[in-house]
């Protein structure tokens, strides 16, 4: 966005688990989780499991003020599904990976439309749901400077989650897809896209600190 001002809560590094090491260096390319690369490479005969963790419905929101795209987007109700997702290799609970999953989709009168999935690895969840918190408390207080337009996000594997403020009016965003590509555009200009009012902040932020307890929770068996 020309002429804003961009603030980055948390940029996460793929911190890759000691078992991912079996697909060879954790930086090479291909999928953007360790947690695809070892259910890819490093997990057969594999055993895929996903437990679901919250289901946050999404209302249509009015943005006064905010880009014709993004309105017409945010008029469409829609549905957040978080689950923990766990790889293991059959036969040896020891040789495994974990993730979470975020799935968009929009809610029409004929039936619920898949938008996008998002995935991240576990290591990064806490600190995903600790960053939506920071979100939480900013969205509350009154900006400094309405005329400044502040954009605040997480982004990691293929999962971005921010706040964006315009004219001293904030929104939630939430992306899926290839990083790289999304942060070349502006936020409205993804179609992968579901907003929230920040009010809804506290319920996400419970909902990620619930996944990241299902993580250790799975660790741990």
């Amino acid at each position: 966005m020309t002429g804003s001002v961009s603030a980055v809560l948390v940029v996460a590094m793929l911190a890759a688990p000691s078992v991912a090491h079996a697909n060879g260096d954790p930086a090479a390319t291909g999928p953007p989780t360790t947690f695809e690369r070892f259910a890819l490479s490093a997990c057969t005969p594999c055993v895929r499991e996903s437990y679901p963790v919250a289901s946050l419905a999404i209302a249509p929101l009015e943005f006064p003020g905010f880009p014709r795209l993004a309105a017409g987007a945010a008029s469409r109700s829609g549905e957040i599904a978080i689950e923990v997702v766990r790889a293991q290799q059959l036969g040896r609970p020891d040789w495994q990976s974990l993730g979470m999953r975020v799935t968009l989709s929009v809610v029409t009168g004929s039936g619920t439309y898949r938008l996008g999935i998002g995935l991240l690895d576990a290591v990064e969840v806490t600190v995903l749901a600790k960053a939506v918190e920071e979100m939480a408390k900013i969205a509350t207080a009154p900006p400094a400077n309405p005329s400044v337009e502040t954009d605040i996000d997480f982004h990691g594997g293929s999962l971005r989650i921010g706040m964006l403020r315009l004219g001293g009016e904030a929104v939630v965003y939430v992306q899926t897809g290839d990083l790289p590509t999304l942060m070349q555009r502006a936020v409205w200009e993804v179609p992968t896209t579901l907003y929230l009012p920040v009010k809804e902040l506290p319920a996400l932020a419970a909902a990620l600190h619930q996944a990241a307890t299902t993580i250790e929770k799975l660790r741990s068996n």
